[in-house]
């Protein structure tokens, strides 16, 4: 088989090959000693059996000579099983590095995508293993050797070992699942079509489990399948071998969890923190050998309510970024520094809404994660800070609240932030007082809301100097209204910020209506700035009365309001005239 072309540009599997390469020369080397040692074994018997030795030419090997030849090759035989055994290793730790990636994948992160060459690797060392075993056996029928047997035993446990490592699950069904809903999943083994099992298409079968049962199945010897957590159907599947691209999997369409048997919680595990697994397993019989496989999913979480979804996804990210490759099904830290949960945040947003994070962005977040209830700061953000504990002087958590705007990003304002439109997650006091101040009149900034979930808000700077932020609009008003029809809907804004572009350019004319039935009269839904509640008295208070000729200038309400706009600059579009009362 020659080794795949690939595009990751992994030294490590670069060095496999190279090793790979290697230990097939010797392995030649081996195979040709053997066979050289096998005659000279032939020759002596045949002495031993009374034939001339004129009829046989050459040098007759001596016993002596036998035995230490045969010594030479049961130490060559143990070297390379040694250095086998090290390019297994590096080959079983990269598979998990690979089935690590997945879970960062699940975060946002780019899966690299060189299972094909791992495969090519375990491939080549399942080809080598076999070898090395035919040579043990062949050397055992000239006579039993404890040294060889016990090399046999070796061989053969990693050959397993091989076999048991490669059985993966290849693409990950989702990680929340709905109870009843349909997902699909992908086993692949990665032999390829090596030992010949491919030709008995195996069975595979699904299961799921809770987190102490998948605990017990990597701890204790259990029976396979073991005592479940529910039932789940479409949970069948062959395994197909393709001799395009040398794939053995099996492909589950339908799989669905009809029942799941909750856990008795303690403490302040909830629902959505109870993590299971999918088991996918087979029992297959190969030379009078029953091999039971099985491998897991990642963690998934049970819901049977949209409303457990965002919860649900506060477990899994967690679960997702800080998993270590190896640990028991499925513990993960409890705590971590505030740079490795930004990262991890700023991966599933740019994930989620197709935009990473500004330094900006990230700086806001981490004073929302650092500070707590009594104004000290706090590097190390324990998991309940993260989705459970509520913000300082909010109504909420920093996941709830972080998860409102991804989904409202995704679903509303998805290419508005893509095209850099939208500044986001930004601290209220630095927009009122370290931007917009310093902005001409017209601009406005959208900024994310800090106060209500799911927000989005504008900041802008009117043409009398006032800056004022408009009430936050969430995912119902927007699809009542778009985003970009409420920003044309307002004249005072004229220029984005950061893009310092006029309004029409970055979000464009209003669209044409169409018209509906000619025996209609259509209407419209615009926005408008309200009101301000500022009283009568306070309004008057602000006005230079004597240098006002009221005789003069109550001719008309159009004067006086014309009169009282130009002493007092402060009033603007939002503040009706009308509550003068004159």
């Amino acid at each position: 088989m020659n080794s795949p072309v690939t595009n990751d540009g992994s030294d490590i599997l670069t060095t496999l090959y190279t090793k790979l390469q290697q230990l097939t020369i010797d392995n030649e080397n081996v195979r040709n000693a053997i066979l050289t040692f096998q005659n000279d074994h032939a020759i002596a018997n045949n002495l031993y059996n009374g034939f001339e030795q004129s009829s046989m030419g050459g040098v007759i090997p001596t016993t002596e000579n036998l035995s230490k030849n045969k010594n030479i090759l049961i130490l060559e035989l143990g070297n390379r099983l040694r250095e086998y055994g090290y390019i297994q290793d590096q080959l079983i730790s990269m598979l998990k590095l690979w089935q690590q990636q997945q879970a960062l994948a699940g975060n946002g992160a780019t899966l690299i995508n060189n299972l094909d060459g791992i495969q090519y690797c375990a491939e080549t060392l399942m080809d080598r293993i076999t070898e090395i075993i035919i040579f043990v056996n062949n050397l055992q029928q000239l006579g039993e050797d404890s040294t060889l047997n016990e090399i046999l035993r070796h061989a053969q446990t990693l050959q397993n070992l091989l076999l048991y490592s490669t059985f993966i699950v290849e693409k990950q069904p989702p990680q929340v699942i709905k109870k009843s809903s349909k997902f699909p999943a992908t086993i692949r083994w990665l032999i390829g079509d090596k030992m010949g099992i491919h030709l008995s298409k195996p069975k595979i079968y699904c299961e799921i489990l809770s987190e102490v049962q998948a605990k017990r199945l990597t701890t204790e010897n259990l029976n396979i399948p073991p005592t479940t957590n529910g039932e789940v159907t479409g949970n069948e599947a062959t395994m197909e071998y393709n001799s395009n691209n040398r794939h053995f999997s099996a492909s589950f369409t339908n799989l669905a969890v009809k029942t799941i048997v909750r856990s008795e919680r303690k403490g302040p595990v909830i629902v959505t923190d109870e993590k299971c697994t999918l088991l996918f397993y087979a029992s297959i019989i190969h030379n009078n050998y029953v091999m039971k496989l099985w491998t897991f999913t990642l963690p998934v979480v049970m819901v049977v309510h949209g409303i457990q979804e965002p919860q649900s996804w506060a477990t899994i990210t967690w679960d997702n970024a800080f998993s270590v490759i190896d640990r028991e099904p499925f513990q993960v830290t409890d705590k971590v520094h505030y740079s490795n949960l930004l990262d991890a945040l700023n991966m599933k947003f740019k994930y989620t809404t197709g935009r990473a994070l500004t330094t900006e962005n990230l700086e806001f977040l981490r004073e929302k994660l650092i500070f707590t209830e009594d104004g000290t700061t706090n590097e190390y953000i324990t998991f309940s800070q993260f989705c459970r504990d509520k913000m300082p002087g909010r109504g909420f958590t920093f996941w709830e609240w972080f998860y409102g705007i991804m989904k409202l990003t995704k679903e509303h304002l998805k290419q508005s932030w893509c095209d850099g439109q939208i500044v986001g997650f930004i601290n209220k006091r630095k927009t009122l007082e370290g931007i917009l101040p310093f902005q001409s009149n017209g601009t406005f900034l959208l900024r994310f809301s800090d106060s209500e979930i799911g927000g989005i808000t504008i900041a802008f700077r009117d043409f009398y100097n006032n800056i004022m932020i408009l009430a936050p609009w969430t995912s119902n008003d927007l699809q009542t209204l778009s985003l970009a029809d409420r920003i044309r809907d307002l004249d005072v804004l004229k220029i984005v910020y950061p893009k310092m572009m006029p309004r029409d350019a970055v979000f464009g004319p209003a669209p044409i209506k169409k018209t509906g039935r000619s025996d209609y009269v259509s209407s419209v839904l615009k926005v408008h700035i309200a009101p301000q509640p500022t009283s009568t008295s306070q309004i008057l208070d602000n006005i230079d009365w004597q240098s006002i000729d009221l005789q003069e200038l109550l001719r008309s309400g159009e004067e006086v309001s014309d009169a009282i706009m130009a002493l007092d600059p402060t009033l603007n579009e939002a503040t009706p005239l009308q509550c003068f009362g004159i």
